[in-house]
Formats: structure tokens, sequence, C-alpha cells
């Protein structure tokens, strides 16, 4: 079980996906902690409250960007990812 979600995880870049979501939104400013952030996310990827956070705050942003393009398919694959992410986890 538990090597299902990592492999999904990995397979998905999420770890990276999200990272860069969040610095481009700002939430992250600064990249000398890019190694520690993504550790940070390594970690609370297997909770699946804090997947749900994190569905939750890119969906509200969602909203926000729904007229750039670009962000908006970045978005939703990204929120459906972490949606299928957390099925992993039950």
């Amino acid at each position: 079980m538990q090597n299902n979600y990592i492999n999904f995880i990995k397979s998905h870049n999420l770890v990276n996906r999200i990272y860069d979501m969040l610095f481009y939104f700002g939430t992250l400013k600064d990249e000398k902690n890019e190694k520690t952030v993504k550790k940070f996310f390594v970690k609370k990827l297997d909770d699946i409250e804090y997947v749900e956070t994190l569905a939750k705050y890119f969906e509200r942003k969602l909203k926000q960007y729904k007229d750039k393009v670009e962000i908006k398919c970045n978005l939703l694959d990204l929120i459906n990812d972490l949606n299928y992410l957390k099925q992993y986890l039950l």
C-alpha cells in the first residue's frame, strides 16, 4: 500500500508541481529553501487531510485564475492528481 502512493507521487511529479504552483502564487517566497520545502511535501503527502487542504487551496486559486488557460489547465491536472492520491491513502 505504501509503495503505491509513493509511486503515484513520483510518477506524477507531484512534489515539483506543488512547489512550482505555490511559488508561482507567491505562497513560497524563498528559493534557497527549495530542497527543504520539497522534503516537507514528501513527508506530508501521506496525510489525507493535508492533501485535501492542498486540493482546496488550488480549487480556490482555480476560481481566481479561470481566465488564464495555461494556469487553469495546470491547476485542474494538479487538483485531479491530488484527488487520486487521496484514494491511495484511504
